[in-house]
């Protein structure tokens, strides 16, 4: 006969027990933001990005703020940059996508993965490129005296929540080879265009006077262009509607950034 002990640790009776704590759970993205003590702006829209109220953000280059909507799960931010004049942005890299719109002022962005191997491109007011995941880059104001701002929509808030280690996100080694691996001409501009519109590419010099092509789903002879930019999972797209007519309304999740690139016009939004 084999006889057997076991031993429990004891639990807490539900019961009776009576917890005073409450567990709390640590947003990285917003220590993030506090770390990086730049100004965070909460709001859906804004007469002009040229207007957007920035506070110092010297890492970045001068001066900067953060959009995020009113929506805790923020599936996307827009960060607000503006180069001083003669002023560049400190080296960085980070596993978290960025597609950069430059909406005003000229200058370069360096992008490698090798310091031996460095691809240097220029940009201008309508620019539009994509920094490809994990790899290195800094931009650098062309002007010595008039400031360069563009912004920069990136999923940074999931990836830190993901993973809510900051020193993971900003200083992973790994090189992404397959999106970009110091590829001469890479940001020369080429692309390929495939059904659907869309336009494969890692640079578009002046988004504003792109080509576009037609879209007779949208209705009104609406034109469009979808952007694929540096393999990111992160895309975009334009649209360009004639005079007096509208685009078909639709809904999508939440978290796009609409950016008015030229003419007047106006919104509806409804539940």
């Amino acid at each position: 006969m084999t006889t057997t002990t076991a031993t429990y640790s004891k639990q807490p009776d539900p019961t009776v027990a009576n917890p005073t704590e409450e567990l709390k759970r640590v947003d990285a993205y917003r220590e993030w933001q506090k770390a990086e003590g730049v100004k965070v702006i909460t709001d859906f829209a804004f007469e002009s990005l040229d207007k957007v109220e920035l506070g110092p953000w010297e890492r970045k280059g001068g001066r900067g703020a953060i959009i995020n909507i009113p929506l805790e799960d923020l599936p996307n931010d827009c960060q607000v940059v503006e180069l001083k004049p003669g002023g560049s942005s400190e080296p960085e890299h980070h596993l978290y996508e960025e597609m950069v719109y430059v909406v005003s002022g000229r200058g370069a962005t360096s992008v490698w993965t090798d310091e031996k191997h460095k691809q240097t491109f220029e940009w201008g007011p309508g620019s539009l490129f994509a920094i490809p995941i994990n790899a290195w880059y800094q931009h650098f104001n062309g002007s010595g005296q008039q400031p360069a701002r563009y912004i920069g929509v990136t999923n940074a808030p999931p990836m830190m929540r993901l993973f809510h280690n900051n020193d993971f996100i900003f200083n992973c080694d790994y090189p992404f080879a397959d999106r970009f691996g110091g590829e001469d001409a890479y940001f020369n501009g080429d692309g390929k265009l495939y059904t659907r519109r869309i336009w494969e590419t890692n640079f578009v010099a002046d988004a504003i006077n792109m080509p576009l092509y037609g879209w007779k789903e949208r209705g009104a002879g609406g034109i469009n262009v979808m952007l694929e930019l540096a393999s990111n999972s992160t895309a975009c797209h334009i649209s360009q509607f004639p005079v007096g007519t509208y685009k078909k309304a639709h809904r999508h999740g939440p978290g796009a950034h609409l950016v008015i690139l030229s003419g007047d016009g106006f919104s509806l939004l409804w539940h």
